[in-house]
């Protein structure tokens, strides 16, 4: 699993939507393999691989069997360094990422996000679009790739992550498929710089997303167990899911925000990066009743600042902890997870670790965690039908 620190945050006004670009052209020809040719070098050692773009970072994932890991690698190594760039393969591309666009516009709660992103941090950094726009993607070409590629993938950008293999096999394999890779430092990551506002982009009628965001805290807080815990007691869900058992109906969002059939769902959320973070509450309604979503989102965020009880306490710090355990199950998520904390802190912490920090948290310590964040300006992003958002 190679790890490159890159992503939509580096892009310039040249390299918009190379990201995404990328992200599409993983594991298709290289130039030294045609599009079937890397597809039957996958089947034949019963791989499976995928490729993820995000804010921050260009992830290439693949499993197999561990007598065939090698092989797989050298498939990953060579799409990851030497993805063939010509005209057939940017059209390729280019129909996967329009395709991308059309389902983000009638995907409102990721739209909603990507709006929330762009207002917080003002079009820059992590305020950059995740996805291309529709007018770039429509002259994309592979010079401006290899651009990209040339000033943001190096050595020292890449980390390589492992589960069910020795380390020194791995060390084996990343000698021989990315010994030749460029040294030296990659483009600077410039700070990302959180400023607060409000956007609203008007989409079809009907219905309406809210995010109110506030600004959160980094990967390296000290404080970016409490934050995971917080949002575990602020919950979220949607309507349908509010009748079953099991479905955290003891949550705040669930008693005091989903009780009201005005809103549709409503879910917290919680992303931090290298050099910040967002946090608070995002939510679908009809139109005509965003007034009052709107205004229990803001009850339950100013209501963070006191109040938490040692009960609730103990029952967010619980569904915080068994969410952590139930994602290390997967193979998958625990290399991810080895690769982010590798590129975000040198080393990785593991889940009993984690799992002592999240038992410390103290309500107090939610508190003053809670009024550090309402104290930051207010993100607030519409998408949909805006006319009746405050």
């Amino acid at each position: 699993l190679p790890i490159s620190a890159t992503g939509s945050r580096l892009e310039n006004a040249d390299t918009h939507g190379a990201t995404h670009f990328l992200q599409h052209l993983a594991f298709k020809a290289t130039e030294g393999k045609s599009h079937f040719g890397m597809t039957r070098a996958v089947e034949k050692l019963g791989g499976h691989v995928a490729c993820g773009a995000s804010r921050d970072c260009l992830t290439y994932a693949g499993e197999c069997l561990s007598s065939n890991a090698g092989e797989l690698f050298g498939l990953m190594s060579e799409t990851f360094m030497a993805p063939r760039l010509e005209k057939l393969d940017m059209d390729n591309a280019r129909a996967l990422v329009m395709a991308d666009i059309q389902n983000t516009i009638k995907n409102g709660s990721f739209a909603v996000q990507d709006v929330l992103h762009t207002v917080a941090y003002q079009g820059e950094t992590l305020g950059a679009p995740l996805m291309c726009s529709p007018q770039t993607a429509e002259v994309m070409s592979g010079d401006v790739i290899t651009q990209f590629k040339n000033a943001n993938f190096g050595a020292g950008s890449v980390v390589v992550s492992g589960v069910g293999i020795e380390h020194a096999r791995l060390v084996e394999y990343v000698e021989a498929h990315l010994g030749e890779m460029a040294t030296g430092s990659p483009s600077a990551m410039v700070p990302a710089k959180y400023v607060g506002g409000d956007c609203r982009v008007p989409s079809d009628p009907g219905q309406v997303h809210v995010a109110i965001g506030l600004q959160g805290v980094d990967c390296s807080d000290k404080e970016v167990v409490a934050a995971a815990v917080l949002q575990s007691l602020l919950g979220g869900g949607d309507q349908f899911s509010a009748g079953g058992p099991g479905k955290g109906l003891t949550s705040r969002i669930f008693r005091n925000v989903l009780s009201n059939p005005e809103v549709l769902t409503a879910t917290s959320f919680n992303v931090s990066y290298q050099d910040t973070g967002l946090f608070g509450i995002q939510a679908t309604c009809n139109a005509q009743d965003a007034p009052k979503t709107v205004a229990l989102l803001s009850r339950e965020l100013a209501g963070l600042k006191s109040g938490i009880s040692a009960e609730e306490l103990e029952r967010a710090k619980n569904m915080t902890a068994s969410s952590l355990f139930l994602n290390l199950e997967t193979m998958g998520i625990v290399t991810e997870d080895l690769g982010r904390q590798t590129m975000y802190y040198g080393k990785r912490k593991d889940g009993a670790t984690v799992a002592a920090e999240i038992n410390a948290v103290t309500t107090d310590q939610l508190a003053a965690l809670a009024s550090k964040m309402l104290a930051s300006n207010v993100s607030v992003a519409a998408y949909g039908d805006v006319a009746f958002v405050p």
